[in-house]
């Protein structure tokens, strides 16, 4: 799948928005982990993966179709945020999970967890609305005082659930398992038809 096809199919599934750094990380592209000191560092110990790949499979469960963790969901995250994400919003990835750590979030039941993956959302967004307004209402002038100081002008990370939705569905529709079970994917398309009508039930078209 072309980089351009997925950004745009994931930001379909977003509702047609994705967060900048995401934008960023599709359209500049990813460094390697001798390029910047915050990609060397970077890492989920084996408890971090496994909490990882159990919010990304709340998120896409397994039915009828593989899961988050047939797609090796949890993998592809990690990777993602050491390869193409800035150090905030490692940092703040970082946050949203020991907030899950401190909730005992493994140990509890399926329906307590998705309560805490809710009210994560409501955050986020929240979060998002907040960062949106103060952005809007900060003069440009302020932003270029603030740079001459010497600091180094910077907004806020991506909050937590907002990067994870983002990059779990990235990761599961980018996936083999994701593009070829849960879309519907021909391995050797025919001729190209600009307009044909979905059939009752029938899956997405894989890109």
């Amino acid at each position: 799948m072309k980089r351009r096809d997925a950004l745009g199919r994931v930001a379909l599934l977003m509702g047609g928005t994705l967060s900048a750094p995401t934008m960023l990380a599709f359209l500049e592209g990813c460094k390697s982990t001798t390029d910047t000191t915050s990609a060397t560092s970077f890492s989920f110990s084996p408890e971090r993966k496994a909490l990882v790949s159990e919010v990304a499979e709340i998120i896409i469960p397994k039915t009828d179709t593989p899961g988050a963790k047939d797609a090796k969901v949890g993998e592809f995250i990690e990777k993602m945020l050491k390869d193409c994400y800035a150090e905030k919003d490692q940092d703040s990835f970082k946050k949203g999970l020991e907030m899950l750590e401190k909730k005992d979030f493994m140990k509890s039941s399926p329906a307590e967890q998705t309560t805490i993956l809710k009210e994560m959302e409501t955050t986020a967004k929240n979060e998002m609305l907040k960062a949106a307004t103060e952005k809007k209402a900060r003069a440009e002038e302020d932003k270029k005082k603030y740079t001459e100081a010497g600091k180094e002008y910077s907004d806020a990370g991506v909050p937590f659930f907002r990067l994870m939705k983002e990059l779990t569905l990235l990761g599961y529709f980018t996936s083999e398992v994701g593009a070829t079970q849960a879309l519907e994917y021909v391995p050797v398309p025919g001729r190209y038809d600009g307009c044909i009508d979905l059939k009752p039930g029938q899956k997405a078209w894989a890109m």
